[in-house]
């Protein structure tokens, strides 16, 4: 086994630990923190938002490294052109994810504008959120510019995380697993980095696997950004915007 080997066998292991460990364990004592000081009048959600973006771009940092290193090519990550693949899945089944991929990413810049353009929606929303998820959601105008710079950065690293790099990485380092096996994987790894979401993690891990399969037809990490982006941004203003304390 050579040097090159070696590196990217040493990283693959730390970001399993990283991913299946260390963010579920962290994510979930800040995530305590968070409510906490809410529910004490002291909201610390700028912060949480900086941290979030700050630890999301640690193990791509680790991921670049070893590309550098090893002369693997972006592209390996999904770091290119679209290419529709129907390899996988055959042409039935990939025009229909293909349909629903331009349905849902058009529904949810919809929900976007419905959201910004209308306080009834909002106050609404408000309503049912207000017990389960507010706690996390933006409500301040600067928790909401923040907001968008986490939807961003969330939506770039993850992609290249859990879809181009995991779906590589897991390939190269388990050879006989098939495509299948590669997307359970990753989904399964993929819901349990976001376990601190609590109940929320379900719907977390259901996305991860749509994204996958998004991934596998279009065979690029680009439009699963985008994707994902605007998934992230839908919660931009799902709230009213409260004042600043």
């Amino acid at each position: 086994m050579n040097l090159t080997m070696n590196l990217f066998l040493i990283v693959f292991i730390i970001l399993i630990i990283i991913l299946t460990i260390f963010f579920p364990i962290s994510g979930y004592y800040e995530v305590k923190k968070l409510k906490r000081s809410n529910a004490n009048g002291d909201v610390k959600k700028i912060k949480f938002y900086r941290d979030t973006i700050l630890w999301s771009w640690a193990p791509i940092f680790l991921i670049f490294l070893v590309i550098y290193f090893s002369g693997i090519s972006i592209d390996n990550i999904g770091l290119k052109w679209i290419t529709i693949d129907s390899t996988a899945f055959g042409k039935w089944v990939v025009i229909p994810i293909i349909g629903f991929y331009i349905f849902f990413l058009l529904y949810n810049i919809y929900l976007i504008f419905f959201f910004k353009n209308s306080s009834q929606n909002r106050t609404a929303t408000e309503k049912e959120l207000v017990h389960n998820f507010s706690w996390f959601l933006p409500q301040t105008q600067k928790e909401k510019k923040m907001w968008v710079l986490v939807s961003l950065s969330a939506g770039i690293t993850e992609e290249i995380l859990y879809r181009g790099y995991m779906f590589y990485a897991l390939a190269i380092v388990f050879p006989s697993l098939s495509i299948i096996h590669i997307l359970i994987i990753s989904t399964l790894i993929f819901g349990v980095g976001h376990v601190y979401l609590g109940k929320e993690v379900i719907k977390s891990a259901i996305l991860g696997f749509i994204f996958g399969l998004f991934y596998i037809v279009f065979d690029s990490v680009i439009p699963v950004i985008i994707i994902h982006i605007a998934q992230d941004l839908v919660m931009t203003n799902m709230l009213e915007t409260a004042p600043e304390k």
